[in-house]
Parts: structure tokens; sequence; C-alpha cells
């Protein structure tokens, strides 16, 4: 029955999965910091974890191989026959073992193994393809180094064959080897089939990356972006009872409405390790330090995603990101939303999008048109004659040029409006000016420079702005949209991979706030309601105004497996499998005892995002007016 041609398909497999353990390897070496905190045997156990998703991928991506080894009919020691099976296996399993090397750099981005979302960044992807190729070359020699080796180490058939020679036990094998194919396919013979979340069952959860191989998240990504509703109250009133924040909570301004403009102004990349006023004074952005003196500069603010396409909902829809994907390619992106440019724009706000990025970038331009804001400033819309002395080489415009070039467009809006500016120079691959290399300093991360030049730009902003009409009357918000590379054990653990800095600022007005409770992105569309005295009966229930005293600060967060709801006196998290555990703040230790109060919240949280989102009815008490 286990003649040559199926000892052959062991060996051939078995060459991929010895791959599958050295990219394993690899991703260990370059993320270490991430696994830093655990032991050696730790990590050991996480490996051999590892190989029951290894086969699980496996097989799956190579069933079609296998079933074609095993074919109870014709002569498989062809060998035209067996040249086929040879480029069929390369083609297979090339492609998964790009992802795995992509992985290896893109896990310091987002903080967990790729899913389908590639798929949502494949535009951006090749528009940036030379510059990627450039500065991720090695990679690339990698890949075509490991696709040589398969295709060189590829185990030969034998010229004599020893085919099986009664039909019967041909297909009895082959029914024996699909049968171990599905137990390989569902990690065992447990109830519910194999899953990422099996992964997370070390002692140091992170581990759990490093057990699960990105060919294998991939896969199981692939259709399974619909939410599993959750019942952890029965009613939509027991839900409410447990949430901090209730509908309308600022739905009755308690005056008139201010005439005031509002500038939104998104860091690229600006994670708050790398601000000096928020690590006494060791850091790389002097201007912004001297902008926090005089406004409010918050100093546990957390963004509620790992990547720019999850902020902007978050930010300017108070919609946190707490899906598998990004809600902007979600299937969920066509739910009724009320956004920043619907609730400004009904208040006689002029509301404008800038980034200085090839338009499309992201979905940017989707987005903010389906969040209500009338313009988009794109690298289109920039000046023709002067895009070529001002692009940066890759993404668009450099910060300096482009921010000046922001105001100049703000300064013919009529007031009041509403204006929301992504920068881009410190995104990868940190490119400087020319003219100003050297001037800023180098650090000890590659993006260190790059942040020194775009804090320079923003300085330069504010000189420019202050001298408009406009200034005066205008509130400020400045808010990183992620973190990015650390280097500092602090900020390596889940709440330092999301803390970025929110800073308020007026410059005629002082403004008041207790600048040290937990805040979060989905709390700047509330503030704005809140500062401009705006009815707020269409903001969502996930944030609340910074400005508010009343309100306890809380921040949302999800890392692809467990749901987090940060606060000052501790934090709560709800893994995949609905077990509650509890954590300090902000080291995230083990708590010693569990709050009541704070499981009963973030679950009131899961149930109403995910139940809501489900039924396209996250603001549900409107329906019952």
């Amino acid at each position: 029955m286990f003649d040559n041609s199926f000892q052959v398909l062991l060996r051939r497999l078995g060459l991929v999965f010895l791959l599958y353990t050295l990219l394993r390897a690899v991703f260990f070496v370059f993320n270490f910091d991430h696994f830093a905190e655990a032991s050696a045997g730790q990590v050991a156990l996480a490996f051999v974890h590892g190989f029951r998703f290894d086969v699980a991928a496996l097989v799956i991506i190579n069933s079609l191989f296998i079933l074609l080894s095993l074919l109870p009919h014709g002569n498989l020691q062809h060998p035209a026959y067996q040249r086929v099976l040879q480029w069929l296996f390369v083609l297979t399993n090339a492609p998964f073992i790009a992802l795995a090397l992509v992985d290896v750099e893109f896990f310091k981005f987002i903080g967990r193994r790729s899913g389908n979302e590639v798929f949502t960044i494949t535009g951006d992807v090749l528009g940036q393809l030379g510059q990627l190729a450039s500065y991720y070359w090695y990679m690339g020699l990698v890949f075509a180094g490991l696709v040589f080796a398969i295709i060189k180490l590829y185990p030969k058939s034998a010229s004599i064959p020893g085919q099986i020679p009664v039909l019967w036990l041909r297909y009895l094998r082959l029914l024996l080897v699909a049968g171990f194919v599905v137990l390989g396919i569902r990690g065992g013979i447990q109830l519910k089939p194999l899953r990422p979340a099996h992964a997370f069952v070390h002692e140091h959860a992170s581990l759990g990356h490093l057990s699960l191989n990105t060919p294998f998240t991939f896969i199981k990504s692939i259709g399974k972006t619909t939410l599993e509703e959750k019942h952890f109250f029965a009613s939509d009133e027991e839900m409410l009872a447990s949430l901090p924040v209730k509908p309308g909570r600022y739905a009755i301004p308690a005056g008139e409405p201010l005439q005031e403009n509002v500038v939104l102004v998104i860091l690229e990349s600006f994670a708050s390790e790398y601000v000096g006023a928020l690590n006494n004074g060791v850091g790389y952005t002097p201007f912004l330090d001297s902008l926090a003196s005089e406004g409010l500069l918050f100093r546990n603010s957390f963004a509620n995603g790992r990547k720019s396409i999850e902020a902007l909902p978050s930010i300017l829809s108070g919609l946190p990101s707490l899906l598998p994907d990004p809600y902007i390619t979600s299937p969920y992106q066509s739910n009724t939303v009320y956004s920043a440019g619907h609730l400004l724009r009904n208040a006689g706000y002029t509301t404008a999008f800038f980034h200085g990025a090839i338009n499309g970038t992201m979905g940017f331009n989707q987005y903010t048109q389906m969040a209500g804001i009338q313009h988009y400033y794109g690298l289109d819309e920039y000046p023709s004659e002067l895009r070529a002395k001002h692009f940066d080489g890759n993404w668009g415009i450099f910060d300096e040029p482009y921010l000046q070039y922001t105001v100049q467009e703000m300064s013919t809006f009529p007031q009041p409006f509403f204006s929301t500016v992504f920068t881009l120079s410190s995104h990868q691959p940190y490119t400087v000016p020319a003219q100003y290399k050297g001037r800023f300093p180098k650090g000890e991360l590659e993006i260190h420079e790059s942040v020194g030049y775009a804090d320079y730009a923003l300085r330069e902003f504010f000189k420019t702005a202050s001298q408009q009409p406009w200034y005066e009357n205008t509130l400020f918000i400045l808010v990183a949209d992620h973190t990015q590379k650390s280097i500092r054990p602090e900020y390596q653990q889940e709440l330092g991979y999301h803390r970025v800095p929110l800073l308020l600022f007026h410059p005629a007005k002082k403004l008041k706030a207790d600048v040290q409770k937990v805040t979060q992105h989905a709390d700047i569309l509330p503030t704005i309601v809140d500062y401009l005295q705006l009815p707020g009966d269409k903001l969502l229930l996930f944030g609340q105004s910074v400005l508010d005293s009343t309100a306890t600060g809380h921040a949302l967060i999800y890392n692809g497996i467990s749901y987090y709801l940060v606060q000052q006196d501790g934090v709560a998290e709800l893994t995949a499998s609905d077990e509650l555990r509890f954590h300090t703040f902000p080291e995230l230790a083990p708590a010693e005892q569990a709050n009541t109060a704070h499981e009963q919240q973030l679950k009131a949280y899961v149930q109403y995002f995910k139940n809501k989102m489900v039924a396209n009815d996250l603001y549900f008490w409107l329906q019952k007016k």
C-alpha cells in the first residue's frame, strides 16, 4: 500500500514542512523583541505547537498535489507527469512562502500575522513596488533562494516504479490519505476545527504569533469577515446599563453652538515613544513638546488600531477598529455611520481632508466621502508645477511643502471649517529632503530622523497658520494614526503598541481637562461635538469627550485575538474563547482579583459592536424615537 510513490510524496511534503520551520525561526529572529520575555523552553514549546498549524496549512495548500500524486490509475512515474507535479508543487507553495516572508517585516507594523487584508493593500503595494523592492531587497533574494532550493531539493521519483498491483488497494490508500488530510486540516479530532485562536495557549500570549504561520492565518481569514454575534446580555436595555456611555450624552448642547474652526492633524507613525514630552524630555519632537506646554497633551492615549487604514474610522467616525479586517474594506463598510463630515456639515461647516499621497491610497478618498467630507485633496490636487519638485520619490509630497499648501487652501475656505490633514514623511521608507540631511537626530531607529523632520514641518505649519485671520478662532487637535518600530522596553507590550500622542491646542484659550485619564481615537469626534456644542444624538457609544470632566476615560483595543478595555484602575481582556482576564495598568501584569464592573463593560462593548454591526443598527436608539 505504501509504495515508492507514497514515500516520495511524504519526502516532498516534508520539504515544505522543514521550510515552514525555517521561516518560523527567521520570523522569531527578526521579531525577537516581541518574544524577549519568554524563556528558551517556552519558545521551544511554541515551535512544537506550531507544527500543528504547519500541517494544517501544508495539507490545505497541497491537497490537489496530494490527490494527483496518489491517483489509482495511470503511470504516475512517467517523466512528463512527474514534471507537471513538480511545477504544480512549486507554483502552489511559492505564493504562501512569499506571504510568510512578508510577515517577517509586516508583523512589526500590525502586531499580528496577516490575513486576507493583504488584498486591501495590493494597489498600494503595486504603486510602491519600486521603493519597497529597494528597501526590502534582501527579502526578494531570500524568496528567490527558497524557491530555487525547493526546485533543486524536490525529491525525485525512482526510475523503477513500484506501483501497487491491486487496484482496490490503491483506492483504499487514497481514501486513508484523504482521511488524514481532513484530520490535518481540522488540526485533530476536537469538536471545533483548528483556528488562529488555538495558538494562544502559552503563558506568554505573544508566543501564539510564533506558533502560527502566515499561510494558515491567511487561508483561515478568507471569507471569514462575518462577525459572530454575542449574547452576554438578554436585551439592549441590559447591555446599555453596563456601558459607561449612554445614547445622547451630548444630545442637548448647554449653549449656542460655537462658530469655531477645527483643524485635525493626523501624524503618520508618531508613536508616543518618540515624543519627548511623554518620555521625560527624551524624544525627537521638540516642537510638539513646546506645543504641549501650551495645550493639553494626554499622557495615556491609545490608538484603536495598528494601521492607518484602521485609524480613519476611529478618528473621524468614533468607530474603533474591532474587526478582523479594516472597516474601510470590510463587508460592513456600507453600514450607516454618522461621521465628522455629516455632523459638522449639518452645522454649516466647510469640510476637507488633505493627504499628500497618491489619490486612492488606502481608500482614504472613498472613506472620507462616505464620512461626509466635502473636499478631498490628494496628490492630484497638488499644484502640478510643484509636484516633481516636492515629491518624496515614494508616496507623495514631503510634509513641509504640503503643510504649507494646506494652510493656503484653508485660508480660502469660508468659516467655520473643519479640516483634517494627514502627514506623510514619517512613513516608511522615512525619506528626508536632501537639504535637511544631517539636520535632525538620527536616533536609534531609522524612523527617528523622519520624525524630527515631520516635527519641523509641523513647526513651520503653525508659524504660517498663526499669520492667518482664522488662526485665533481655531481648535487644533493633533494625534498619531498608529505606533511604529520600538526600541524602549516599556513600549513593547500590547498597550505600548497602541500608545500615541493626543494633543489639543487653542491659540486663544486655555483648555482644561484631566490629562492623565485614558483616551483613545474614538474620543476625538465626541470631543469635537462637545467642544462646539453641537447636537450629539448621532454619536456612537464607544468614545467620550476628553473635555468632559464627568466622563470616565477608557480605550478599546482588539489585537486580532482578544478585546481589551483599558482604564486607569485596570485592564480587562476578553479572549477569542470568551475567557476573562484582568491586568494592571499600565504594566499589563496579571491582576490579583477580577473586576466585575470592567467585565460587564467590556462584554457590553463587544456585544454592542458585533451585534449592531451585523444588524447595521449601531444607532438603535434612534429607531425608538
